[in-house]
Order: structure tokens, then C-alpha cells, then sequence
């Protein structure tokens, strides 16, 4: 039998709200999905199977961040697109639920007119290292894979802080 809250492999189970929380992160990614569009730009989206949240203790230094683990059938979507720009610019939309951190990340390429949108979550219990070495960095990254864990693309980000949950950063 686990702790308290986990199942019974101590993983911890899922609330109602976490539940929720996730599906509105969906929502609201299509509708911004939506949104651009209708301005004219290039827009592929696609849900993380998984995030990870990774310290600079966990490999290369320049690896720390946020690993998405896409769905083969967004591999290729995200690929092309990916493949099309630098995405120079960013925008987080962040939620908190029951110890969980929710995000939409817009990654944006004016070049070539293209935005790609990834919803992702993490379990902030799970991201003490990420947040220290961002914050010990100025700087975090955002990984992608696919679930077999070929590399699809990585982008560096000068601001941590719009990924990072609201906890106490000392």
C-alpha cells in the first residue's frame, strides 16, 4: 500500500481539479490557436504526452528546462514547422492547480509566420533543480521529443520566470 494521495506505486494521484486544469489548458491553446489564425499566421499546436522538468544536475549544462514529449502524430507537424524559424519570441500562459503547473508556450518566428503552441504540465514537487538552475542561469530551455525520444528541436529562452511556478525561489 503507498503514502497517502499516491497510488500504489507512490505516484500522486490526480485531483478532479488537476483533471480540469489540464483540459482548460487545452481550451484555452486552441483558442489562441484560433486567434492567430485569424491575424494570418501559420499555426500548429499539439498537447505534450509528458513534460519533464530538468536540473543542470540531471546532464549537459545546457540542457535544463522543460523536455515536451510530443505525440508521434504531432512529429512531423511540428518538425516542419519547427524547421521554418528561429522563434526568437515567446509568450507563457501559466496556471497553477494542486501543485501542478500548467502552460501554454507560444513560440513565435515573425520571419516566416509561423507559431507553434504546446500545452504542457509538470508536478512542481518534481521541479526544485529546474527552477534553481534557471534561476542560477537566467535562462531556461524547452526540449521536444518524440515519445521514442528522437529530438525534434530545443529553444533557448533569456527569461525563466514566465515558466517557473509562484513558490519560494531561495
Amino acid at each position: 500500500m503507498g503514502r497517502p494521495g499516491t497510488d500504489g506505486d507512490g505516484v500522486r494521484e490526480r485531483s478532479n481539479a488537476v483533471k480540469e486544469a489540464w483540459v482548460r489548458t487545452n481550451d484555452e491553446m486552441a483558442e489562441i490557436a484560433d486567434r492567430r489564425r485569424d491575424e494570418g499566421w501559420d499555426v500548429v499546436s499539439m498537447p505534450a504526452v509528458h513534460t519533464s522538468p530538468v536540473s543542470r544536475d540531471q546532464g549537459d549544462d545546457d540542457r535544463f528546462g522543460l523536455v515536451y514529449m510530443l505525440p508521434d502524430n504531432h512529429a512531423e507537424p511540428f518538425s516542419e514547422a519547427f524547421d521554418r524559424g528561429e522563434f526568437p519570441e515567446y509568450q507563457v500562459y501559466r496556471n497553477e492547480t494542486d501543485g501542478y503547473v500548467y502552460l501554454v508556450t507560444e513560440f513565435v518566428d515573425p520571419e516566416s509566420d509561423t507559431i507553434i503552441l504546446v500545452a504542457g504540465q509538470y508536478d512542481i514537487r518534481l521541479a526544485k533543480g529546474m527552477i534553481k538552475s534557471a534561476l542560477a542561469k537566467g535562462r531556461v530551455h524547452s526540449h521536444f521529443k518524440t515519445v521514442d525520444g528522437t529530438a525534434l528541436g530545443s529553444v533557448r529562452h533569456g527569461n525563466p520566470d514566465p515558466f517557473l511556478p509562484d513558490v519560494d525561489r531561495a
